[in-house]
């Protein structure tokens, strides 16, 4: 998996994406997959699933040992 600053941009891109009337599909399906997460044909299953990935990205416990840092 990529970076976590490059985790929350594509994250971003993807929720931006998905919010739109008419969503890229190809686009959808690359940024999940660049991701590590599933994709789905159903808006509303990718989008939980992009949103509860965004949930550990933005709100994960600092760990000590990025705390050390």
């Amino acid at each position: 998996m990529a970076q976590p600053e490059n985790n929350k941009m594509a994250l971003e891109r993807l929720v931006d994406e998905l919010m739109k009337d008419d969503p890229n599909r190809q686009l959808v399906k690359q940024l999940s997959k660049s991701l590590g997460l599933s994709y789905s044909v159903d808006p509303l299953t990718q989008m939980n699933t992009v949103l509860h990935s965004m949930n550990e990205v933005y709100l994960k416990t600092p760990r000590r040992k990025d705390l050390e840092r």
